[in-house]
């Protein structure tokens, strides 16, 4: 290759520029060659040609100008893109215009109408229609209302309602189903409340389910009752004070199943309520109340506090729970009173048994320690104080009243305890406390005759004169007041039965080994003063003896639970003054005995000690009676013979 070959045009034409002796020639020829995309085979499978070789290429002058070309690509991918752009439009405008089996939620509408606000207590009425706005039928359509707690039946005001579901069927496109809906709502005056409203559908050969919701929202412009607390604003730490409780309707439609229930304030106690509360002290069932109806409760209790304190009652009115008597379910309205407390210069305290606030809850004939206790508050010595003490009710036993320092006035049923007898009264110092006390009983009761929720009520006074701090006369008096309640005497019994009751006993006896012999138990639960509540009675089968399921009457609330050999039955609430032969509540069960060989020559259990266990309604208290356990020797069985209980082989 000659010299000047190797050296690019630029440069050979420089040099021939600024030469002088050098002179153009003729430039070199090179043979022209195919671009090297022309070296492609036309079809798969073909041979492509053989390349040029690098050093062919190499000398070659178009080499060095050679560029990679993507144009060919570019145009591919840009054509490719645009097929499946035309592709997704194609199909997005044949589903938006002209799918017919095309669904969406979002074309299904829920249109609600109804008022805004509504009286409480009073039917409310839901017109609800559903829309289908798909250019498809949707099939299977159900309408579901979900109401808030406290909803009720409009016709059965008792009966709660949380769901209600309305099938509709199948809503062609562009067509409308109507359904209604009604309910009765309770609740605080101004209380807001949603009720949901969920449709369900299918579609066409699909078993998808699919749901649209909406929430309607109303709130409730009054009460169906208004309830008062009156009582006073001031009172003595001590005094006794009414409180009257008032429940009026405001309806024009029946209440149905009301509850009234009182929270006391700390150092609240109650001497007595007309009428008596149903539940513990505190609960009691109104039941229906009528448009313009009213009932009132009168409580007479009394307040401890320091001076300057202040104590809250609140009273609640609902609706009852069906699951628990005693519970409010739905709280419709709900009052207070405030007590603002004044300390008493002369301060008299009344502790009985040692308990000092609330009532106490006794067995009846028990001896009762009560004990007054006075503070002189003031500043200034109180003198010739007199302290008096009266008891009433119908379980204060005359006869067991023993007085310490002071004399009892049976004509007026009154201890009294004065200066000139008890020497601490004549004057009492600043700061100064001190006490007196006496006992008394509670008459015992009888089953058949004892006195509806028994109660002693201890009322105290305290009288003495001071000279104030700005030198005048001044006359005290002061009080307290607490109640004895009386608890049930409530009783179990068990026997063992083989000839008698309401089921045949079979099998040998004496019983003996490896053999089966059945047995009749009966329980019996009588009651004196006060009903019952939440009353259960209690067993245990030994590991010897099984249950035949053979239970009488028919229905009783009585089960075996055959891992731990307990026969529980649940008599229900136990009235009082029931005795046998009177409203007694009695179960009778059958039960098998199987002995081993472990056994030949005793008389083995066939149950084991029986309780009894339940809520004295009037005081609250828990009560409790038992039984001895139960063995073969059924000697309350008329036929009864000795040595029939023995085990022989």
């Amino acid at each position: 290759m000659f010299e000047s070959d190797k050296k690019s045009s630029l440069e050979r034409l420089k040099k021939g520029l600024y030469s002088r002796n050098d002179s153009f020639g003729e430039s070199p020829r090179h043979d022209l060659n195919r671009p090297a995309h022309d070296q492609v085979p036309d079809s798969w499978g073909a041979k492509a040609p053989s390349p040029v070789s690098a050093s062919a290429e190499a000398d070659s002058p178009s080499a060095a100008h050679k560029e990679p070309s993507f144009r060919g690509l570019y145009k591919a991918l840009f054509a490719s893109a645009a097929f499946f752009l035309v592709i997704a439009l194609a199909v997005g405008a044949y589903t938006l215009f002209g799918g017919k089996n095309f669904v969406s939620v979002d074309n299904m509408d829920i249109l609600v109408d109804g008022p805004v606000s509504i009286r409480g207590g009073e039917p409310l009425t839901l017109n609800v229609s559903v829309t289908n706005k798909n250019t498809a039928e949707v099939e299977l359509v159900d309408l579901i209302a979900s109401y808030p707690e406290g909803t009720k039946d409009v016709n059965d005001p008792t009966k709660d309602i949380s769901k209600v579901r309305l099938s509709i069927g199948s809503i062609a496109s562009q067509a409308v189903a109507q359904r209604t809906f009604d309910s009765l709502m309770f609740g605080e005056e101004g209380a807001d409340r949603e009720v949901k409203f969920t449709v369900e559908y299918r579609t066409a050969n699909s078993n998808a389910i699919f749901y649209k919701e909406k929430v309607y929202r109303l709130k409730l412009a009054s009460s169906p009752v208004v309830v008062s607390v009156d009582a006073l604003d001031r009172v003595l730490s001590g005094q006794a004070t009414p409180v009257t409780v008032t429940v009026m309707s405001n309806t024009t439609s029946v209440v149905r199943d009301l509850l009234v229930a009182l929270e006391y304030p700390s150092g609240y106690s109650i001497a007595s309520a007309n009428p008596s509360a149903t539940f513990s002290n505190n609960v009691w069932r109104l039941g229906d109340l009528a448009p313009g109806a009213k009932k009132t409760i009168v409580i007479n209790g009394s307040v401890q506090g320091q001076d300057g304190e202040s104590r809250t009652l609140h009273a609640r009115v609902g609706m009852q729970s069906k699951t628990d008597e005693r519970e409010i379910a739905t709280n419709i309205i709900s009052g207070d009173h405030t007590f603002s407390i004044e300390r008493p210069s002369l301060g008299i305290d009344l502790a009985l048994n040692g308990q000092t606030t609330g009532d106490l809850a006794t067995d009846a004939g028990k001896v009762i320690r009560a004990e007054i206790i006075w503070t002189n508050n003031s500043a200034t010595r109180i003198t010739d104080a007199r302290i008096e003490a009266k008891l009433s009710g119908n379980a204060f036993d005359r006869s067991s009243i023993s007085v310490q320092g002071g004399y009892y006035d049976s004509r007026i049923d009154t201890i009294i305890w004065e200066a000139g007898r008890v020497s601490d009264l004549k004057a009492i110092a600043p700061g100064e406390t001190n006490r007196v006390g006496f006992t008394f009983a509670s008459l015992r009761a009888t089953p058949g005759k004892a006195a509806v929720n028994p109660l002693v009520s201890l009322v105290v006074t305290a009288r003495g004169s001071r000279v104030d701090e700005n030198g005048s006369p001044e006359e005290l008096s002061t009080g307290v007041s607490r109640s004895v309640k009386v608890s049930s005497a409530v009783s179990l019994s068990a026997r063992a039965l083989r000839s008698q009751g309401p089921f045949v006993n079979t099998g040998p006896i004496p019983p003996r080994v490896d053999q089966e012999t059945s047995y009749t138990i009966v329980w019996t639960v009588t009651n004196t003063s006060n009903s019952i509540n939440e009353a259960r009675v209690t067993t245990t089968l030994p590991p010897h003896v099984g249950w035949s399921g053979a239970i009488s009457p028919e229905g009783a609330d009585i089960s075996y639970d055959q891992s731990t050999g307990m026969v529980t039955w649940y008599p229900g609430t136990i009235q009082q003054n029931t005795d046998v032969g009177s409203g007694a509540r009695q179960v009778s069960f059958q039960v098998i005995l199987r002995p081993n060989l472990t056994q030949v020559g005793s008389t083995p259990t066939i149950a084991g000690q029986s309780l009894l266990s339940g809520i004295d309604s009037f005081t609250g208290a828990s009560i409790q009676s038992s039984a001895l356990g139960l063995s073969t020797q059924t000697t309350t069985d008329l036929l009864w013979q000795n040595g029939q209980g023995t085990v022989s082989e």
